[in-house]
């Protein structure tokens, strides 16, 4: 397998991007898409396709992206179809459901929809959470 040296200027830390393997994009405008690495461009940036969520085949720089542990069988370079087909095979789309990556861009986006109320309610609930934790923390200190 293709795959690039250690990324560590991209601060996507110690993990290898290879031909197969699924990313979440995390900025641009495509930003929440899904996308399965099809060739490396360089050391910066990577021809994804994303057919299983309506992404057209493009280069997006690797910073961009968030690289998982999921991973298709596809040959470097290959079609549309194949990537497609690859995808909806290994049911990608529902394994990724199932990562903390997926479940933390949908608290994300769904914290972005609060309004005003609902955002004042989330603080004052969180500040009396903390407020029980701080206490029980004191009695503990203190008993020992």
């Amino acid at each position: 397998a293709i795959s690039l040296a250690r990324i560590g200027s991209s601060g996507i830390n110690a993990e290898y991007g290879e031909v197969g393997r699924l990313c979440y994009i995390r900025l641009g405008d495509n930003a929440g898409k899904t996308c399965v690495i099809v060739d490396l461009v360089d050391q910066k940036r990577l021809l994804v396709d994303g057919p299983h969520c309506g992404l057209a085949r493009q280069v997006i720089r690797l910073k961009n992206l968030a690289i998982t542990d999921l991973k298709v069988k596809i040959a470097r370079g290959c079609k549309t179809n194949v990537v497609r087909a690859a995808v909806t095979k290994e049911d990608i789309a529902n394994k990724f459901l199932q990562t903390s990556l997926s479940k933390k861009a949908e608290s994300k986006k769904a914290k972005a929809a609060l309004g005003d109320f609902d955002r004042f309610k989330l603080r004052v609930a969180k500040t009396a959470h903390n407020r029980k934790i701080r206490s029980a923390v004191r009695k503990l200190k203190k008993s020992s």
